[in-house]
Order: C-alpha cells, then sequence, then structure tokens
C-alpha cells in the first residue's frame, strides 16, 4: 500500500530540534504581569528561553512594553505570536501579512528587533498559511511537547495543576526519551499565574535531571532569531543571541513598500507593511491561552514551590 501523502504543510513544520540533547523551551501568549518573575526564574536556573510574544500585549502597558528590552538582555530570543492572536487560516493573505507586520512594527519600537521565528495560534497555519510565511522569510514554530498548563487553570491548588501540566513531560521526555537521540521543543505559556510561580522551576528541574541542555529556538533550529535590520543587546547576561543576519543569508530585508489593503508602512520580511488600511483583522482577547481559556487568578493559590513540589514527589522524576 502507498504511504498516504504527506500535506505540504506538515511538512513545513519545524517541531524539533536540529541536533540531540537539548530542549528549547517556549512561553506563548506574553508579555504579561508574570514576566519579570519568570525572568528572575530562568536567571536563577541559567535556562535561555524563547517568548512568542502577542503584538496587542506588548502595547498593554509600559511594563509589558519595557519587558522585551529586558527579555533581550537576559538573553532570551523573541519571536512572533501574531497581533491579535487570532486563527490565521480563517484570513486572507492581506490579513495574514498584516498579523505579522504588525507585531513585527511594534516589537521593533520597543526592542529594536524584527523577529523571524513564528507560531501560528493554536499552531492553525495550513498551505496558504505557510506559503505566506514562507514569503515573508519567517520560521514557522510547532513544538512536540506541551505542558497543556492551560488546561487546568482551574484546580483548586497549583499543587494539582502543576502535577497535571507534568504528565506528557514525564511520559514523553523523562520516561520516554533518550538525550543521546532526542529533543524537543516545549510548549508553556506566561500568562497563567500558577504556570510561571510553581510549573516553570518544576519543569526545569525534570529536564534538567534528564540530561537536557536548554538552548534558544535559533540554536535548536540553527536558523537566525531575526530579521535583516535588527538590533541586539550585548549585554545578555544568560546566553548570547547570534547576531542579526546579514543579506547574504537570504533572508528578505525589512523594506517599506505597500502594505496589506490600502495602507503603507515598514514591513517585516518582503514588501509586507502594516496594512492599516482596506484590512479587517478579526480580533480576540490577547490575554488568553491557545485554547481560549481566561486568566486565573493567582488569589486563594498560596501555596509555596516547594510545598508543591513535594506534593508530587516521585510524579515528577
Amino acid at each position: 500500500m502507498a504511504n498516504a501523502q504527506v500535506p505540504a504543510y506538515e511538512a513545513a513544520r519545524v517541531s524539533k530540534c536540529k541536533m540531540p540533547g537539548v530542549v528549547a523551551y517556549t512561553f506563548d501568549d506574553g508579555p504579561y504581569i508574570y514576566n519579570d518573575q519568570l525572568l528572575e526564574i530562568l536567571k536563577k536556573k541559567n535556562v535561555v528561553a524563547t517568548f512568542y510574544l502577542v503584538g496587542q500585549m506588548v502595547n498593554k502597558t509600559l511594563q509589558q512594553q519595557g519587558s522585551l528590552k529586558k527579555m533581550l538582555e537576559h538573553g532570551h530570543q523573541l519571536a512572533s505570536h501574531t497581533y491579535t492572536h487570532s486563527n490565521l487560516d480563517l484570513m486572507t493573505e492581506a490579513e495574514m501579512k498584516s498579523e505579522i507586520s504588525r507585531t513585527s512594527d511594534v516589537m521593533f519600537a520597543n526592542s529594536g528587533v524584527r523577529p523571524r521565528y513564528m507560531r501560528a495560534p493554536e499552531g492553525r497555519c495550513a498551505d496558504a498559511c505557510t506559503k505566506v510565511m514562507k514569503e515573508l522569510g519567517l520560521v514557522i514554530s510547532y513544538w512536540n511537547v506541551d505542558t497543556n498548563d492551560w488546561r487546568h487553570v482551574g484546580e483548586k491548588t497549583p499543587a494539582l495543576a502543576v502535577q497535571k501540566s507534568m504528565e506528557e513531560i514525564n511520559r514523553v521526555i523523562v520516561q520516554g526519551s533518550n538525550p543521546a537521540t532526542d529533543s524537543f521543543i516545549l510548549l508553556q505559556h506566561e500568562i497563567h499565574p500558577f504556570s510561571v510561580e510553581h510549573l516553570a522551576d518544576v519543569v526545569i528541574d525534570a529536564i534538567l535531571k534528564k540530561g537536557y541542555r536548554f538552548v534558544s529556538m535559533e540554536e535548536c533550529i540553527g536558523e537566525p532569531a531575526y530579521l535583516e535590520g535588527s538590533v541586539v543587546p550585548t549585554t545578555a547576561t544568560t546566553a548570547p543571541v547570534t547576531p542579526t543576519a546579514t543579506s547574504s543569508t537570504g533572508i528578505p530585508a525589512t523594506t517599506t513598500g505597500a502594505g496589506a489593503g490600502t495602507g503603507t508602512g515598514t514591513g517585516a520580511g518582503a514588501g509586507a507593511g502594516t496594512g492599516t488600511g482596506g484590512v479587517t483583522v478579526p480580533t480576540t482577547s490577547a490575554a488568553k491561552g491557545d485554547n481560549g481559556a481566561g486568566v486565573k487568578s493567582a488569589a486563594g493559590w498560596s501555596l509555596s514551590l516547594t510545598a508543591a513540589a513535594a506534593a508530587l514527589g516521585l510524579a515528577l522524576f
């Protein structure tokens, strides 16, 4: 029997690293109010991460705008999670380009970089979307292990939420993998308080104990992190970010040209503008996880990280 044909967009998905023994730790949906706390946890553990940011979230507060430079200074990578966190597969080509260029513009204004890596909300990026992203010179990022933290925001205690969020990591990485042959792109969110305050430490310890090394998506995939014209701070304290790509890499240079619709502006890639005119982009709340689950208040969740880990015991390792 002939093998079933793999859809074109399946072959284009980046869902694991190109070398064994590494884990790319990725956080979606930020920047959010817990970002400073998360940066301190990562710094304490000497772990590098990649942040897939929502353009609308960057503009929420001055704190969230300022967090982009902090992430870069700590040695982390910034990437795009679109502007409105909407389903790209339901958009026209012009709308998709607007989602990317608007995010690129707001990130450049607040950090000096234009991301080359993107992740579609809910991972929805079929053939038409893939074609557009590739035309813009972007790396389409997926994952092969998921904390599913958004599913557990309603648990009674953070200990229980952590335990359930660790189930796939325990099964796939801790119990079912070999650092000599395997690698992972791990998905988590920074908008849920328990995920930052309790889960991140537990995830890091379990993966390090298994023998993996944490890397940025840039090191994981081997493609430059940012589009030409980006300026990366030289004060990184966790791990260095590879210098900005040059035109010799084949990445489209940032250009000023016709935007999506009738607008004009600076595009992120091959002539994709900000598209301020003639484009209607469906909007959803950016302060939601990929499943649309709202953010749970931290009130009532006072269990310490130590107690949460102790409550889980051997289930973690």
